[in-house]
C-alpha cells in the first residue's frame, strides 16, 4: 500500500464535512466521466445523505487535506428488503489533482473495514469500463467481475459500458 501524502488524513465523514463533501462530489461530477451524476447534489440532499449515514452507522469516510475534503468513500444499503440487508453499494471519488497518490486505496480500505459492523457482508459497485485505474483498484481489494451493461451510457459522444463488481466476506 502506497504511503499517503503528508497532510492527508482518512477520517469518518462528519456533519462539518458536508460543504466540502458536496464540493468534492461536484468537482468529480463536473469531469463528466467518472460518476453518474454530472453535478453536485443539492445541499439539502447532501446534508440528508450524510446525516442518514451517521445515524444508521453506514461506512462513510473522507480524505482531508488541511481540513478540505479531497475524496470520499461510502457504503450504503442496496435495498431495505428482508434477505437483501447484507448488501451494500459502494460510492467513491477523489478530486482530480489528488489522484494517483494512494488516497483512493486508503479510502476504500477504511470503508471496507467498517462494512461488517454495518452488517454488510457483500459490497457491490458499478464503474465505467473506461475507468481502468478504478477497476484495477477494486480488483486489488478482492472485488470480482459480475457482469457488464453494454452501452449503458452515451455522453458527450462517448459510449461506455458499466462493469458490475462485488466483494463478499463472512
Amino acid at each position: 500500500m502506497k504511503p499517503l501524502p503528508p497532510g492527508i488524513e482518512i477520517v469518518g465523514l462528519t456533519e462539518a464535512d458536508i460543504p466540502g463533501f458536496r464540493a468534492a462530489v461536484g468537482s468529480v461530477a463536473a469531469e463528466r466521466r467518472w460518476l453518474m451524476t454530472l453535478e453536485a447534489f443539492p445541499e439539502d440532499a447532501t446534508r440528508g445523505f450524510v446525516r442518514d449515514n451517521l445515524l444508521r452507522g453506514h461506512p462513510a469516510v473522507a480524505a482531508r487535506f488541511r481540513g478540505t475534503v479531497v475524496g470520499w468513500c461510502d457504503i450504503v444499503p442496496l435495498a431495505p428488503f428482508e434477505g437483501f440487508r447484507h448488501n451494500g453499494r459502494l460510492g467513491m471519488g477523489v478530486v482530480a489533482e489528488w489522484r494517483g497518490k494512494g488516497i483512493g486505496g486508503a479510502l476504500l480500505d477504511a470503508a471496507l473495514a467498517l462494512a461488517p459492523r454495518a452488517g454488510f457482508t457483500r459490497v457491490e459497485l458499478e464503474a465505467y469500463a473506461s475507468n481502468t485505474v478504478a477497476l484495477e483498484l477494486y480488483r486489488s481489494r478482492g472485488f470480482e467481475f459480475e457482469g457488464r451493461k453494454v452501452g449503458a451510457r452515451i455522453l458527450d459522444g462517448r459510449v461506455d459500458d458499466l462493469i458490475c463488481m462485488a466483494r463478499r466476506s463472512g
